[in-house]
C-alpha cells in the first residue's frame, strides 16, 4: 500500500532523546549546509508549542486515530 508523501499537515511520528513522538508537520525546509529536508515537527504540550526541527528521513506516518 503506497502512503502519500509527509508534507504540511501530515501527522507523523518520530523517535527522539525524549522518546516517541507524535506531532503535525508545520513546514518542510531545506538545510543549507547539506542539502537535507527538515521537518518543523509541532507536538502538543512539548517545547512550549516551539516546533521540533527533525529530518524528513526520520519520520514515519501515524496511523490513523
Amino acid at each position: 500500500m503506497k502512503k502519500d508523501p509527509i508534507g504540511p499537515g501530515s501527522t507523523v511520528k518520530f523517535d527522539s532523546e525524549d522518546g516517541p513522538q507524535t506531532g503535525t508537520v508545520h513546514e518542510i525546509k531545506t538545510d543549507l549546509t547539506n542539502g537535507a529536508k527538515v521537518a518543523l515537527v509541532r507536538v502538543a504540550g512539548t517545547l512550549s508549542g516551539a516546533p521540533w526541527r527533525v529530518p524528513v528521513n526520520d519520520l514515519t506516518h501515524a496511523e490513523a486515530a
